[in-house]
């Protein structure tokens, strides 16, 4: 099916890249980054710097580079600003015009006023903000997403502040972070400390469902594990409740996760080559049903700090692993990896893409 090879190969990497840009709406932000007037959130994708912001309760997206001498006009992961690079103070608008400038009267007026920032096509799940990158792609987003839209449109509703952003390098092919998320086979080993205590991992998943590569799924809750009385007690008002470990995959970059609605994570992957690939991890705590008091947010910020420590030490597990399985596949490059029933989504994904791949082989002859 897949080929060791196909992981450290700069050509198929190459190839795959075409396959990003051409075929698929990505995840990047969710409404709750862009609340108030002038947030942005940045991002690089496969080299292309870019930008989303919120102009005045407008939320748009454009290529992060000043159009005057190509300076970045965004430098931080997210913050507050008007849109406005830092090297000669050039100012742009939500239509990508530029609004502002030094000197005006020094440059060709008509010249200035034709100019326009590279803009990417912006499209909603419920909260969750999607970008088009390739104008020819004719897909809707609901298109695109299928079944899967309803229960992401559902669970993005749910989110509360953001509690982390940050980014983790992988030296991994982007391909070994999509088949560690997409099984929880591992979780009882690798996880001991962490999954496993919690009661997933040991029981197979019931329900779960998919679309083109895109799919969900959700793991139980083993039953001889005993809640912490606390915990629940301060959670009780959230406004969703799952009794597993609910988890998306969002082709071709994107993970979306919850456990019982405790807290919600993003993960984004960027792919920088064959062999390295940075994941960008954001959390949120929960939506409540009403408004907490003082004592009560205190208890919240408490188990979002434990929930955050807890996310570090997963993400540091898996990437051991999967960094391991990277630096030996040079010496198996004709080997293949084996995957079992319980690394089904797995085999969703690859029948999906190995059929784009195929398609986009074929568009190549013709």
């Amino acid at each position: 099916m897949i080929k060791n090879l196909d992981y450290i190969d700069d050509e198929v990497y190459l190839k795959e890249k075409s396959l990003f840009f051409n075929e698929s709406w990505i995840l990047a932000a969710h409404k709750n980054e862009l609340s108030n007037n002038n947030d942005f959130v940045t991002f690089e994708y496969y080299g292309d710097k870019i930008f989303i912001q919120n102009f005045n309760g407008t939320i748009k997206s454009f290529q992060n580079v000043c159009l005057h001498r190509f300076n970045t006009i965004h430098e931080e992961p997210f913050g507050n600003r008007v849109s406005s690079c830092l090297y000669h103070n050039w100012t742009y608008g939500k239509k990508g015009n530029v609004v502002g400038l030094m000197c005006r009267n020094s440059f060709e007026r008509d010249h200035i006023n034709e100019l326009r920032l590279k803009e990417y096509e912006v499209a909603f799940c419920g909260d969750f903000i999607f970008l088009k990158l390739n104008d020819k792609f004719d897909k809707t987003l609901e298109q695109y997403l299928g079944n899967i839209f309803t229960p992401l449109e559902e669970i993005s509703q749910h989110f509360g502040s953001k509690t982390i952003d940050y980014t983790i390098e992988h030296k991994v092919n982007w391909k070994l972070l999509i088949e560690n998320v997409l099984e929880c086979y591992h979780c009882t080993s690798v996880h001991e400390n962490s999954f496993a205590k919690m009661g997933f991992g040991s029981v197979p998943p019931e329900k779960f469902d998919f679309f083109d590569a895109h799919s969900w799924c959700e793991f139980p809750k083993g039953e001889d594990v005993k809640p912490n009385k606390i915990i629940e007690k301060s959670l009780a008002g959230r406004t969703f409740k799952t009794q597993g470990y609910l988890h998306f995959y969002l082709y071709p970059n994107a993970f979306v996760s919850s456990v019982e609605g405790k807290g919600f994570y993003l993960g984004f992957m960027l792919p920088e080559s064959p062999s390295k690939t940075n994941l960008r991890v954001r959390y949120f705590a929960p939506k409540f049903e009403k408004e907490l008091s003082e004592s009560e947010q205190n208890i919240i910020d408490f188990i979002n700090t434990s929930s955050n420590d807890s996310l570090d030490l997963v993400l540091n597990e898996d990437k051991k692993i999967v960094e391991n399985i990277q630096s030996n596949l040079k010496n198996f490059k004709d080997h293949s990896p084996i995957f079992g029933d319980e690394e089904f989504r797995i085999l969703k994904f690859y029948e999906y893409f190995n059929k784009q791949k195929n398609k986009n082989k074929y568009n190549e002859s013709i």
